[in-house]
């Protein structure tokens, strides 16, 4: 008899981790500590390992290796990913290998996490190893093939002695720095900065820095100019070349490559505004890759399969690998893996203490989801007595708290509800293999027929379970089509599946996944969707009509009735309301809220009072400074003709008494005449430099404004003491070619017309909303809001190389701003650690899709939708930001564009409150 476990042989979550390393041992402990059974997924990416690893050799035309494993959750594609990785490291420990695990769809943060698994001394020795390969290949072109197999052994014995090659002139240096930036070039576009970095990744005092920037960690400016190099690794485009150039630098070295990038859902999210962006990265990657000589595996989901573009999935070709549920025979090997790992010396096919009921019982609670399963084999070995057989029974109580598959009787009264919910007419029946179906209308007529059946494991099942096909071939021999849809409780084993979807409609499986109900859903819409059959006028539509003849006079009989009634009662609650309720009433109308119409007509009276006295106050501001300008002007023109007309007089005296009076009196009346003259030049500069034209132009309005600027476009200056010089530059410097000096005219300008002005017109610049971000944060600091203008507007997200990543750093009252002006991309800003509680009621409108019940509310009203769930304090945050009323809220920056916007949100919010409290009021009041 076999040896009875000692422990529990199974994992407690059905998983095993997978560790984000490149280090050698960790794949040997994983590999020696988990048991692996030999299913299709785990053979196939073997097999593309061992390919790979036979092609890579000193063939430098081998172009690498792609594969792609996609199934659903928990079917075991982490483990055969994992499971190839230590694969290869056994077969070729020179391999350097990378894991990650998508965590999110910021290409940048994930570049950042991955390229840090390599240590800094493995990323210097790929460095020098890669120095040698082109050394080698520079000595095999001038002295032939057994100078480059010399040069090849010398530095794979020692990556150091490629120095000591450069000094005894075996191989000039700087042809060989020549051909490094040559293939540098060829793979990443910044290929200066990154032959750059791997030079002083070489040279000890600048080791750690360049090693930094590599793995995109922020240095400092002085380490950034000692490196030549731009800055932060920032933007997804840098990082992709960081990794084309990373597998080149392996494989030129003579190392296979292997990249696993796990998740591939959470980096192509669907509905998401960067999914296009990041569809290009994996492509740019895909072609890349392989074409350096390294092996790429995508592991994902199926809806994630199903996103990506037919072209790539085409690339992909026959390394595709779609991992399905267990068949019978696959958890079989699964549970003797296990078990047999626990009992070493025996023989793994044997699932002993399991009986084969058991395991069939396994398989129908999981579904054949090979994570559940082994979770359901936990849970029945600890169930089990001290060496007890693991039977059918044990299995059911055990899956009971763990399994979320239905049963055949829930399953009815599952598919019975949502027919009946959707108004269909249907007839229920027992079938003789102990299945249930559903006839509709009924069973000698139906156009359609749903079947229930049990769980199916092997093909001699399929007859029972297929007998609706038989019944679909009779009705359709008298000529009506039948529409004919399977329902399996809990697992059909995937070759049976197949079958049955060649001779059923639809086929669904009842496993307990969250995606179930949604496909029952559909099919339920479909079948309701089926047009009736045309009924003949009869002696039924005669009955049916006197019926209805029959039943309007008896309503018409208890109306008149219920009027009397009616009007009886009212007298009677008439007189109770006036004795008893009167002082009540009165009292809840003191302390019920407004009605909203007349509140909103007051919050719309009360914004439109403040806008005005905003802009009142910044047009005084503005006339007052060029009021003060012309008066100076004034004031500076009469004292030049003053000092000129003394001058003037001064020099006659002295012309007139330079015969008649001492020498002394002529050299004073001399020097005053040249004193006046100075006077008189220097006050002529101030009035040229303060040049007022139309002084008397009326200024009422900002058309008035707009049209003396555009006559006075002449004078136009930045530096001009008139702000209407300054105003008219404003509206003629062109925003791209002068950014800076606009920017730099706005931080400087006092008046808010003059820079609103300036900030209009950087706003039609070609610069994105991402490339202005410093200046905006430079401009708040010095409390210019009018740079908020150049954030305000639409980002253009075709820009897949540079996403707006900067966004995620603003303040999240500016992300709320990033969000409002794109309406059909509130999440462009999102991903941030530190949210505003606006953010989330915002983003309900848009992100959240058309059914949330605060877009409803939007879209068409309160009266639409059942009473919102969302905070008050979310609400009323979300108010005092968007007010117009309160200080620094987005609607007091009257001349952004998006201020109607703003406007409206604000009122919703604020109308939304105001019916929270109407409910709490009428809550109080009942």
């Amino acid at each position: 008899m076999l040896e009875y476990p000692a422990r529990n042989p199974f994992p407690a979550r059905g998983i095993s981790s997978a560790e984000e390393t490149s280090l050698a041992e960790f794949l040997r402990d994983w590999a020696r500590r988990t048991p692996t059974a030999i299913l299709p997924g785990v053979r196939e990416a073997q097999r593309w390992a061992t390919d790979y690893l036979r092609g890579f050799g000193d063939d430098r035309t081998h172009d690498g290796g792609l594969a792609c494993l996609y199934g659903a959750h928990g079917v075991g594609k982490t483990h055969a990913a994992r499971h190839m990785m230590a694969f290869v490291n056994d077969a070729d420990p020179r391999a350097v290998q990378l894991y990650l695990r998508f965590q999110e769809d910021d290409f940048v943060a994930e570049y950042r996490r991955l390229v840090s698994q390599l240590p800094q001394d493995l990323l210097t020795d790929l460095s020098l190893r890669y120095l040698g390969a082109l050394a080698g290949d520079r000595a095999g072109h001038a002295d032939g093939p057994a100078s480059r197999g010399a040069v090849l052994s010398a530095v794979g014995d020692d990556p150091g002695r490629v120095y000591d090659l450069f000094g005894t002139h075996q191989v000039e240096a700087g042809e060989v720095l020549e051909e490094q930036a040559k293939e540098i070039a060829a793979v990443a576009g910044s290929g200066p900065e990154f032959q750059r970095a791997l030079s002083f990744l070489l040279r000890p005092e600048f080791s750690g820095v360049a090693y930094d920037w590599l793995c995109g960690r922020p240095i400092s400016p002085d380490a950034s100019r000692a490196l030549g190099v731009s800055g932060q690794i920032d933007d997804p485009l840098t990082c992709r070349y960081g990794l084309q150039l990373l597998t080149r630098l392996v494989t030129r070295g003579g190392r296979p490559f292997v990249l696993v990038l796990d998740q591939c859902e959470k980096f192509l999210p669907e509905g998401r505004s960067s999914l296009t962006a990041n569809i290009g990265l994996l492509q740019s990657l895909v072609e890349v890759i392989p074409q350096a000589a390294g092996l790429l595996l995508l592991v994902s989901n199926d809806a994630a399969w199903e996103r990506v573009p037919p072209d790539l999935r085409q690339r992909i070709g026959t390394g595709a690998c779609h991992m399905l549920p267990l068949t019978p025979d696959e958890a079989r090997l699964v549970l003797g893996a296990y078990i047999g790992a626990a009992r070493p010396g025996y023989d793994d096919a044997a699932i002993w203490p399991f009986t084969e009921s058991a395991l069939l019982e396994l398989l129908r609670h999981s579904g054949g989801n090979l994570r559940l399963l082994l979770q359901l084999s936990w849970a029945s070995f600890e169930v089990a007595g001290p060496l007890s057989v693991i039977d059918a029974e044990l299995v059911t109580s055990a899956s009971a708290r763990h399994s979320h598959s239905p049963g055949l009787a829930e399953l009815a009264m599952l598919v019975e509800s949502r027919l009946l919910a959707a108004g269909l007419t249907i007839e229920r029946t027992e079938t003789g293999d102990g299945g249930i179906a559903f006839h509709l209308p009924d069973r000698r007529e139906p156009r359609a027929l749903v079947k229930l059946s049990e769980a199916v494991f092997f093909d001699d099942e399929v007859a029972n379970a297929v007998q609706t096909v038989a019944q679909t071939r009779h009705v359709r021999a008298g000529g009506r089509p039948v529409f004919t849809a399977l329902l399996a409780t809990g697992y059909v084993s995937p070759p049976v599946l197949a079958g049955l979807r060649g001779a059923v409609h639809v086929v669904l499986v009842a496993d307990g996944s969250p995606g179930f109900p949604g496909q029952l859903d559909e099919l339920v819409e479909r079948i309701a969707a089926m047009p009736l059959k045309d009924e003949e006028p009869g002696a039924l539509d005669d009955a049916m009509r006197a019926i209805v003849e029959h039943l309007e006079e008896l309503n018409s009989e208890r109306r008149a009735e219920m009027m009397i009634l009616n009007r009886n009662l009212t007298a009677v609650s008439d007189r109770l309301e006036h004795q008893t309720l009167t002082a009540e009433s009165e009292r809840l109308d003191r302390q019920a809220p407004k009605e909203w119409p007349p509140k909103r007509a007051e919050l719309v009276g009360r914004i439109a009072e403040a806008r005005a006295a905003r802009t009142a106050a910044d047009w005084a501001e503005f006339r007052q400074a060029r009021a003060e300008v012309v008066r100076e002007r004034s004031s500076r023109f009469r004292m030049l003709a003053a000092a000129a007309t003394a001058a003037v007089v001064t020099i006659g005296v002295a012309f007139s008494t330079v015969s008649l009076v001492p020498i002394q009196l002529t050299v004073t009346l001399f020097a005053g005449t040249a004193v006046a003259a100075t006077v008189a030049w220097f006050l002529s500069r101030k009035f040229a430099a303060s040049d007022v034209r139309r002084a008397n132009a009326p200024l009422e309005t900002r058309r008035d404004l707009d049209q003396l600027a555009r006559e006075l476009r002449g004078s136009a200056d930045p530096r001009s003491t008139d702000p209407v010089g300054r105003y008219a530059y404003a509206l003629s410097e062109d925003p791209d070619s002068g950014y800076q000096v606009l920017t730099e005219a706005m931080l400087v300008e006092p008046l808010a017309l003059v820079r609103q002005a300036t900030g209009r017109r950087l706003a039609v610049s070609e610069r994105s909303p991402a490339d202005c971000v410093a200046e905006v944060q430079r401009g708040l600091r010095e409390r210019i809001p009018e740079v908020l203008l150049l954030l305000a507007r639409g980002q253009r997200r075709a820009e897949s190389d540079r996403p707006p990543r900067v966004l995620r750093d603003l303040p999240p009252e500016l992300r709320v701003l990033v969000a409002i002006a794109n309406p059909g991309s509130l999440e462009l800003a999102d991903g941030a650690i530190s949210k505003h509680p606006a953010e989330a009621a915002l983003a309900a409108l848009g992100v959240r899709g058309s059914r949330h019940p605060l877009a409803r509310a939007y879209r068409d009203g309160m009266a639409e939708i059942v009473p919102i769930e969302i905070p008050s304090n979310e609400l009323r945050a979300t108010a005092r930001l968007l007010s117009p009323l309160e200080q620094d809220g987005l609607g007091t920056y009257d001349w952004l564009p998006l201020v109607a916007e703003i406007d409206e949100l604000y009122l919703f919010f604020e109308k939304l409150l105001h019916h929270q409290e109407e409910m709490r009021s009428n809550l109080g009041k009942s």
